[in-house]
């Protein structure tokens, strides 16, 4: 559930709410909350097996019954479940809830893929709300500009 989320920017009602419908020829769709646009994005296989989401989501959606979420937990449930691991992996606890899986994955992309494609991939209508995720903080914005005066 985290991996999927993240790979593909989903909010937390998003991926609870996932059924087998959602997969098809290794594609996943999402109906976006919030007035977002529907998705359509390859489900990731990667050489990492703990990052590869493809098998285990096809075979997660070939377990459910049809028209019942692929997960089978609450939203509520999910949030505790992201509080738990990310604890365990020692993220701050500001930052310990499912809405950073869609911003991490927005701020990881975003200088390589370009806002537009990133905006796309999330299922923005509107490039100011993917535009939240240009925000840096002071710090990142002073060592950022120390980098770049240093390379001239």
């Amino acid at each position: 559930m985290i991996l999927v989320g993240f790979w593909h920017g989903l909010r937390a009602s998003e991926v609870t709410a996932l059924t087998a419908e959602n997969i098809s020829d290794g594609y996943l769709t999402v109906a976006r909350l919030k007035g977002s646009m529907k998705t359509i994005q390859p489900l990731i296989e990667h050489a990492d097996p703990l990052l590869d989401e493809r098998r285990a989501l096809i075979d997660y959606a070939q377990k459910s019954n049809p028209g019942d979420p692929i997960f089978n937990i609450s939203r509520m449930q999910f949030w505790r479940v992201v509080q738990k691991h990310a604890k365990a992996a020692g993220i701050p606890a500001h930052k310990r809830h499912p809405h950073i899986l869609k911003h991490s994955i927005a701020m990881q992309t975003i200088a390589n893929a370009g806002v537009e494609n990133v905006r796309q991939h999330l299922g923005h209508k509107s490039l100011s709300s993917t535009g939240a995720y240009l925000r840096v903080s002071d710090e990142e914005a002073s060592a950022a500009v120390t980098r770049a005066l240093k390379s001239r």
